[in-house]
């Protein structure tokens, strides 16, 4: 009997240190269970608190990120004005025709008479020195068909034809030669005695704004393949104020430089043609007899 309680007895000590193993395990679980929702429920609202803090930043001052997009604005603006300004003055310097300088060589006295001569390309050819073959062989651009003639023979003391040169749609050339020698000789061989510049049209104040700048940038052009002494802008003022011993100054705004022949009766040198609106050069004559 006292056996058998004994048994009793220690299933019960047994069951009772189960029940409390459990319930310790229990709590323990539970501890974790909890600790675990609240490391989650701190992590939720950490991130909330992020999220509030940069929605508040980017929220807080409207008026600071419109500033921002103004100040670009205008910068953009200010940096486009300054490009417009720029490429304007750009235009106006491109569009301002260039100081006139003259081919190095050619006297300074626009007319000359003791050295009566032009340039083509940067070569100088010289009034009574230089032959037909010499401007041609310069790169003068003469007619092919006019070239055919230059093997006919000239008799002595005549005068060849005379000889045109287009530079462009509204500047032109014209040449005549001579021979000086006792014998017939070719046309190639004779030597310059006549050269005139002309231009079609010069700017008018009638003219509409394009004509005259055409008319002026074909001018300019053409005094950049062709030099004489002076620039083909020349007014009948400036030429007076550079050489004021003028033999002639007719009506019809002319003027000319002229010195007696030695050897043939007449006169040769310079005869200047003005436009009678605006004594813009429109023609100019350079002859030579010795």
């Amino acid at each position: 009997m006292k056996k058998r309680r004994k048994e009793l007895q220690g299933l019960l000590t047994a069951a009772v240190v189960l029940c409390l193993m459990t319930a310790c395990a229990g709590r323990s679980d539970v501890g974790e269970t909890q600790r675990s929702s609240e490391n989650e429920a701190g992590q939720s609202e950490a991130l909330g608190a992020e999220e509030a803090d940069t929605e508040e930043t980017q929220s807080q001052d409207p008026g600071t990120a419109e500033t921002e997009e103004e100040d670009s604005s205008d910068q953009e603006n200010s940096d486009a004005e300054a490009s417009d300004a720029e490429g304007s003055q750009e235009k106006e310097a491109a569009s301002q025709p260039k100081p006139f300088v003259p081919v190095e060589g050619l006297s300074e006295d626009y007319a000359d008479l003791e050295k009566r001569c032009f340039a083509y390309k940067g070569q100088i050819f010289t009034l009574g020195e230089s032959t037909l073959q010499d401007l041609i062989d310069g790169g003068i651009p003469f007619d092919e068909d006019e070239l055919k003639n230059i093997g006919n023979n000239v008799n002595s003391n005549y005068e060849t034809g005379r000889y045109s040169v287009e530079i462009n749609d509204y500047v032109w050339l014209q040449f005549s030669f001579l021979n000086m020698t006792d014998d017939s000789i070719s046309e190639a061989e004779c030597l310059l005695c006549s050269v005139r510049w002309y231009t079609i049209y010069v700017p008018q104040p009638d003219y509409e704004d394009s004509m005259n700048e055409e008319i002026t940038d074909l001018i300019a052009a053409a005094q950049e393949e062709v030099c004489f002494s002076f620039p083909f802008t020349l007014t009948k003022e400036q030429l007076l104020e550079n050489n004021g011993n003028a033999t002639e100054i007719d009506e019809y705004n002319n003027v000319r430089y002229y010195a007696d022949s030695e050897i043939y009766m007449g006169k040769s040198g310079y005869s200047f043609e003005f436009n009678k609106t605006t004594d813009q050069l429109e023609a100019v004559s350079i002859s030579w007899l010795p």
